[in-house]
């Protein structure tokens, strides 16, 4: 239990540093939510505990480096990883290719309660620019990198037999 947090925290940060690589390489239209894809295995592959505490991990590394108020990517993690298992439970089949969708269901909520947050701070949100300029590369890069990705990381997890 100890090593499996210890390697989710690792991979995590890493995943952090791979968004911030190719985020200064490529700009927006190369970056998928590495993060959020970590949280998204955890919770198909080992359950809530694990993505809870994926999603804690990342939300902090992503908070502690960014410029707007902590915690908000906290809370944005921890309720994909909520309602990653409630598509899970709900929807998902062990095996199938479903797994795109479970993505793109959770990027488009993360982006809504993003918004929803920034409206709250008073800024003024276009909800077309933001479709066009946020939702629309997170959800394309990220739902075609899923499938390298989820296969990337149970491989992972076989070999280190976390």
């Amino acid at each position: 239990m100890i090593k499996r947090a210890l390697a989710l925290a690792i991979l995590a940060y890493l995943a952090f540093l791979a968004e911030f690589i190719l985020y200064n390489i490529f700009g927006a239209w190369g970056k998928p939510e590495l993060m959020l894809l970590l949280i998204i295995f955890c919770n198909l592959y080992w359950g809530i505990r694990y993505s809870l505490w994926a999603a804690f991990t990342a939300g902090v590394l992503k908070d502690a480096f960014g410029g707007g108020p902590f915690c908000t990517y906290v809370f944005i993690y921890i309720a994909a990883a909520y309602l990653a298992t409630l598509v899970r439970n709900n929807f998902y089949r062990p095996g199938s290719r479903l797994s795109r969708a479970v993505v793109a269901l959770v990027v488009m909520a993360g982006v809504f309660i993003l918004e929803v947050m920034a409206r709250m701070r008073s800024f003024e949100v276009r909800i077309g620019e933001a479709a066009v300029f946020i939702l629309l590369p997170q959800a394309i890069v990220t739902m075609l990198a899923a499938t390298f990705v989820f296969y990337r990381l149970r491989d992972l997890a076989v070999k280190l037999k976390l």
